[in-house]
């Protein structure tokens, strides 16, 4: 994990991460419209969060095109783009709800420094079955008993609706899978963490699905063992794991941007 000189400094960092991370699901193809929507909290004013206006691409986000709204509201402390009432709703009501992540003042375990809502295919079908993923992959075991399931309410417009959402997602969970809607990761230490986790339940969703169309019948499927889970999590699935997977595409991203993300 990167150590920063200064408050301002983590600041730059964070929003020019939070813009790659934005280029970075669009080039997995996890753009959908208006849908969509990721943040990370402001270290210098930790009451407040960066995310993307309304209609923005993806593709072309920059840092200072992010809107920094308040955690206690979500009404908008800086920038002239408006922003989707299901972001600040959620968002904030999960930020207030976890505080902050570890390692940050006041910070705690179960704490919250960013988070990503994305509408993306596999995972959006998977969240129509009522249920975590099976660990039948050694990726799958990141996630275990680490899975909240958020029953489907209609969509998001208040706060009221994020905190019914944010109730469901205890200091234990890495994702809440929104039924018929998609998923919410959530990074205790990182932007980045928290779009590795939304990246690799894509990944694990599909092969579930795929995995289930393949079961002859009288079938059933090798599943890993608890011990072999437990071990496996403890070795892939921390925040700062989540921050090292992301970074072979945060690397490429830069690559692709020729800086244009930190305007």
């Amino acid at each position: 994990m990167p150590t920063f000189s200064s408050l301002e400094s983590e600041r730059v960092y964070r929003k020019e991460h939070l813009a790659l991370i934005f280029r970075i699901l669009h080039r997995f193809g996890f753009a959908e419209g208006v849908a969509g929507h990721c943040s990370v909290r402001d270290p210098v004013q930790p009451d407040t969060f960066w995310v993307n206006p309304q209609g923005k691409s993806f593709a072309r986000m920059r840092q200072s095109d992010l809107i920094q709204c308040h955690v206690e509201n979500g009404e908008i402390v800086s920038g002239e783009l408006p922003v989707d009432a299901s972001a600040t709703s959620i968002h904030s009501e999960m930020y207030k709800a976890a505080g902050r992540g570890k390692g940050q003042e006041r910070g705690k375990e179960g704490g919250i420094e960013s988070l990503v809502h994305v509408h993306s295919p596999y995972t959006k079908a998977f969240s129509a079955l009522n249920r975590t993923l099976d660990m039948i992959s050694q990726d799958a075991c990141a996630f275990y008993n680490q899975q909240a399931l958020v029953p489907f309410a209609g969509g998001v417009f208040d706060n009221q609706e994020g905190a019914r959402i944010a109730s469901f997602i205890g200091p234990h969970h890495k994702v809440a899978i929104l039924q018929n809607h998609g998923l919410l990761s959530v990074g205790r230490l990182s932007i980045d963490e928290a779009a590795w986790w939304q990246i690799s339940f894509e990944m694990c969703a599909k092969a579930q699905i795929l995995a289930d169309s393949a079961l002859r019948p009288g079938e059933k499927f090798v599943f890993a063992k608890e011990k072999n889970i437990l071990e496996t999590r403890e070795e892939i699935g921390s925040p700062e794991m989540g921050w090292f997977c992301l970074a072979a595409y945060v690397e490429e991203e830069e690559w692709h941007s020729k800086g244009d993300h930190t305007l």
